[in-house]
């Protein structure tokens, strides 16, 4: 489990079966050197650090960092595996979100990785650090479907949890929003369109991990317990290609030929 540091994490590993099971493991989602330096040191290993994920940070805490991990781990997934990215409505422009955050505009991965051009057609500054975030939330889907094609006995999904009341993705939002996102809200939750509970969006990822049809829903987008179409645009081939190519074009400039050589398997004999 790649995941930021937390008091829960030792809840996990008090588990029954987890000491044989589950690894976790910490580290800086925002630095794709420290990513390549833990997986060099134990390619199963491979780290996030909950970084603000708005502005210039968004795609590459959104999408490159998981791009570096699964290009660089894809080969040693057994057949029946899975992956499982955490999606969002709001990748898609014409899909209701109770948040109701500024929506992204496609722009080249090439663009959309500089700061200083990324949605710059949209005025305020915080409006536009949100439609990177939801821009970076569909070349995320994008690489999703990708992979369903290029690993096809893996299971590759993308997985909306849906809007849940009481976290911190409200935490740029001002004073009064974060309170009434963090405490009042929860309690609407049941009557809220599009809000889902921790523990119902928790359950959800769970059974998708475990006990859903992958091979049925590789490639999909999942609302909750749900297979949907995902936006029009998350479908568009050659945008997939371009997101893939830009992906690695990236990485090999950005990181020592070393540290972004794939686990490709030896050739069979």
């Amino acid at each position: 489990m790649v995941a930021h540091p937390s008091p829960r994490i030792s809840e996990l590993r008090a588990l029954p079966g987890a000491y044989e099971r589950l690894s976790v493991v910490n580290g800086d989602l925002a630095s794709l050197r420290s990513i390549a330096k833990g997986m060099r040191s134990d390619p199963g290993h491979a780290g996030l650090r909950s970084d603000r994920c708005i502005g210039k940070l968004s795609f590459a805490v959104n999408f490159l960092a998981h791009f570096l991990i699964v290009e660089r781990l894809k080969w040693l997934l057994r057949p029946g595996g899975r992956i499982v990215f955490t999606s969002s409505e709001v990748h898609d422009p014409d899909a209701f979100c109770l948040v109701g955050i500024t929506r992204a505009t496609w722009q080249d991965p090439l663009v959309l990785a500089d700061a200083e051009r990324s949605q710059n057609h949209i005025a305020s500054p915080v409006d536009r650090g949100e439609a990177r975030y939801c821009a970076s939330k569909v070349i995320g889907l994008m690489y999703v479907r990708h992979l369903a094609r290029a690993l096809p006995g893996v299971s590759v999904l993308a997985f909306n949890p849906s809007v849940v009341p009481g976290t911190e993705i409200a935490r740029d939002r001002n004073g009064l929003q974060r309170l009434g996102w963090k405490y009042v809200l929860p309690f609407l939750t049941p009557l809220l369109p599009g809000a889902r509970s921790l523990k119902t969006s928790a359950s959800d990822l769970l059974w998708l991990m475990t006990e859903a049809d992958g091979r049925r829903l590789s490639g999909h987008y999942i609302d909750g317990r749900v297979a949907q179409p995902g936006s029009e645009e998350s479908r568009d081939e050659a945008k997939i290609a371009r997101v893939v190519e830009v992906g690695h074009s990236l990485l090999a400039t950005m990181l020592r030929p070393a540290e972004v050589e794939d686990y490709t398997p030896a050739p069979k004999n």
